[in-house]
């Protein structure tokens, strides 16, 4: 995706790897064929944001059903 220039430039942190087990390998997969812009690293920072936007019940309930799978 193009970066933004008037974006502020963000806090450097560095993930160097994430835990998937088949499930969630193969949804990112599916995702990241949705679109050929589309990065891993867009795709986790999406997920975060969005888990951010929901209300704390909501996001309690998502991450609960991703650890349970």
């Amino acid at each position: 995706m193009k970066k933004d220039p008037d974006r502020k430039k963000g806090r450097t942190s560095s993930i160097t790897a994430v835990r998937h087990d088949e499930h969630s390998a193969l949804r990112l997969d599916e995702i990241l064929t949705d679109n050929p812009l589309y990065s891993p690293s867009s795709v986790l920072r999406g997920a975060i944001l969005a888990l951010y936007e929901m209300s704390r019940e909501q996001r309690l309930a998502i991450i609960v059903k991703a650890a349970t799978h």
